[in-house]
């Protein structure tokens, strides 16, 4: 039986510049795992912080689940991965869930690589090509002109879809900016707007019907992912399908939200989510809740997921972790392949993340 023999992390912090999307976020915390086995095969997988604290990643995959996963058998993966779960679960799903996540894409990769085979076709494909939506030209310090003229770049590129982001200036100046775009990009272009997380109940209830006028695909995050029951009062009365993911950790707060009704469109941030064995288990329960799945950010991974899945119809351009990729994913006429190469197919600048390391 072939064991995991070692787990190597890496801490890199990528500055992004100014501020980017709606969290004004300007530098990104990368913890890259590295799982190898007794034969010398290798796999990579990572997690991420946008706002501190990869200390507590760093430090949780270099102790406690190092050890729970170095010696265990390669093909038990989904024992130990329970095994990690349970042994991490008093410490709350915020930083265990991702630390999990970062070594259970590594393990997919090594597994998928071994077999030769791009991991979305070793999971299961469904199709070749994954239609992608354009997130990363939008934010609230923009001037109406240069939202539009970002969206317009976009519709130049082949994408039939864009995102926008709301909430940081008053409600009725939002409006203004969606309808400016909508009316440049024409009724042909799905729009998706994004709350970060900025509204209170009332806000939204009277933002949302606004949206739905403009042909708004879907309102996401309008408030705190905590708040189920007010997403459920938002999903039946904002007139607007309601999308929550990239704060939820695991399959069991995703289910929160599927069983209250409050959202159809489900966005699993596979680094921060559970990895890719989670994220196989949202999409199943989303499918039964006929919910989809558009996941968050980081395309040249998230390609491969969307892939092997028969409910996700988007994956997001969004540029993040760019500067340590050797290779960033192609994307024509709106759509992205998976690498026809085996595993995630991920090329990392090792230069870059040498340089960028948190020693």
């Amino acid at each position: 039986m072939t064991k995991i023999s070692q787990l190597d992390t890496l801490w890199a912090r990528i500055p992004l510049g100014a501020g980017r999307g709606g969290s004004g976020a300007t530098e990104v915390d990368l913890v890259r795992v590295t799982v190898t086995t007794d034969d010398g095969a290798t796999g990579t997988g990572f997690t991420y912080a946008l706002t501190g604290g990869a200390e507590a990643l760093h430090a949780l995959c270099d102790g406690l689940v190092r050890d729970l996963v170095t010696g265990s058998e390669l093909d038990e993966w989904p024992r130990t991965f329970t095994t990690v779960w349970q042994r991490t679960h008093r410490l709350g799903r915020g930083v265990a869930v991702p630390v999990l996540s970062a070594v259970d894409i590594a393990v997919h990769d090594l597994r998928a690589r071994r077999a030769n085979q791009p991991l979305y076709r070793h999971l299961g494909a469904h199709r070749d090509r994954v239609p992608v939506y354009g997130s990363g030209r939008s934010t609230h310090q923009m001037s109406t002109d240069e939202l539009v003229a970002g969206q317009l770049d976009y519709l130049a590129e082949g994408y039939r879809a864009v995102k926008l982001r709301v909430g940081a200036r008053p409600p009725e100046e939002d409006v203004e900016r969606v309808t400016e775009v909508r009316r440049a990009v024409g009724d042909g272009v799905r729009i998706m707007v994004d709350c970060n997380e900025r509204l209170d109940l009332p806000t939204a209830l009277w933002l949302g019907p606004r949206l739905a006028d403009l042909g708004v695909y879907w309102m996401e995050e309008p408030l705190v992912s905590d708040d189920v029951d007010g997403h459920r009062q938002l999903a039946e009365r904002a007139g607007v399908p309601i999308a929550v993911g990239e704060h939820l950790h695991g399959r069991f707060e995703f289910a929160a939200y599927l069983r209250a009704g409050a959202a159809s469109v489900l966005q699993p941030d596979v680094p921060l989510c559970g990895g890719v064995t989670e994220w196989t288990r949202i999409s199943a329960a989303a499918e039964v809740f006929g919910a989809v799945l558009a996941p968050h950010f980081l395309p040249e991974l998230h390609v491969h997921l969307a892939a092997s899945v028969p409910n996700c119809p988007y994956i997001e351009h969004f540029p993040l972790i760019d500067d340590v990729l050797a290779e960033t994913l192609t994307i024509t006429d709106g759509t992205a392949a998976p690498p026809d190469r085996p595993g995630h197919g991920i090329r990392w600048d090792d230069a870059a993340l040498d340089r960028l390391r948190i020693r």
